[in-house]
């Protein structure tokens, strides 16, 4: 059985200085966040999300809590242009 506990972890988004507080579930999948991101922060076409939590990328198809995320947690958010130039 989950517990649907809250926690709030603290997204960086240093390449516009910008910190937020998010409440997710520590179930919800990777893949989930970003995209709201991609809804909040609208990146080109280029542009992908990505988020990393101690230097490691977090693996979108897996969970918070499955990557050893856990409440107060500080991710990195970079908008990353694929494909080179």
């Amino acid at each position: 059985m989950s517990n649907n506990q809250s926690i709030t972890v603290i997204i960086t988004y240093a390449q516009k200085n910008k910190v937020y507080n998010i409440e997710i579930d520590p179930s919800t999948k990777v893949q989930e966040l970003i995209n709201e991101f991609y809804e909040m922060l609208h990146p080109s076409g280029q542009e992908k999300i990505v988020l990393r939590y101690q230097g490691t990328q977090l693996n979108p198809n897996r969970t918070f809590e499955e990557q050893g995320v856990r409440k107060g947690t500080q991710i990195d958010l970079l908008v990353e242009t694929q494909g080179g130039l």
